[in-house]
């Protein structure tokens, strides 16, 4: 029976050569996670056998080849391919990005289906994942177009929670991309998920500048002047809490 606490945690197991096998055992290790959260691996036992011979974990692992098999109070294995992978780690691999792009997709189909609660994802390697089927420059980026809705690249600590205006966007080419409509978007984003995600009822955005010294009066960039400054009076007219430059 599952508590209603207890959420599914759907994992994408991201670079099978990188980090990500290892952290998400040793997330699980400690059996009381499980009394938080019910995970789903999506890679294949196989993998994930290597995974706990190699770094000496004693987890058990409840193989499953379609949702209906997840066992709460388990660690969930969903097996997204059959065969066997040579796994090197630390090596840039084409075809250990194609396994990659395998978790990924059957984790946000699961996600879509709302088979489970939240995804999480293990790290990638930006560009052997890259291919016919994955043209992004990194996870945000490609579930902002299979989920739809507005994304946001949030940074969080328990005191403290960063939202970005762009991701993935080379610094050259960052103050052409931030328009009056993108930062109403974000701010409406940030203020939502404060609301809604962290029970925040009153929410207060500290906006920071553009350019160094927040363009000081157009002598380091007119962006700050022409376009934040504008757009955040706006916005605090609609009631919301949002100081800065």
């Amino acid at each position: 029976m599952k508590h209603a606490e207890n959420i599914t945690v759907g994992i994408s197991i991201g670079d099978l050569n990188g980090i990500g096998g290892e952290i998400v055992l040793k997330t699980f290790e400690d059996s009381r996670m499980l009394d938080f959260c019910t995970p789903v691996i999506f890679a294949s036992i196989k993998v994930m056998s290597f995974f706990k011979s190699h770094f000496n974990s004693e987890i058990n692992f409840n193989s499953i080849h379609n949702i209906d098999q997840l066992v709460h109070g388990k660690v969930n294995v969903f097996n997204c391919w059959k065969e066997p992978v040579d796994i090197e780690f630390g090596k840039e691999d084409l075809k250990i990005g194609g396994y990659a792009i395998k978790s990924l997709e059957a984790a946000t189909k699961a996600l879509k289906n709302n088979d489970i609660d939240v995804l999480v994802t293990a790290p990638i390697n930006k560009h052997n994942i890259q291919s016919e089927k994955f043209k992004f420059p990194g996870h945000t980026d490609y579930l902002a177009q299979e989920l739809g809705g507005e994304s946001l690249m949030f940074m969080i600590t328990d005191t403290l929670r960063v939202g970005l205006f762009t991701d993935h966007v080379p610094v050259k080419d960052i103050a052409s991309h931030i328009t009056a409509e993108l930062i109403e978007q974000k701010i409406d984003t940030v203020y939502d998920s404060l609301k809604r995600d962290f029970k925040i009822q009153k929410p207060k955005i500290a906006v920071l500048g553009i350019n160094p010294h927040t363009g000081d009066n157009g002598v380091i960039g007119s962006e700050d002047d022409d376009v934040l400054r504008p757009t955040l009076q706006k916005i605090k007219e609609t009631g919301k809490l949002v100081f800065g430059p």
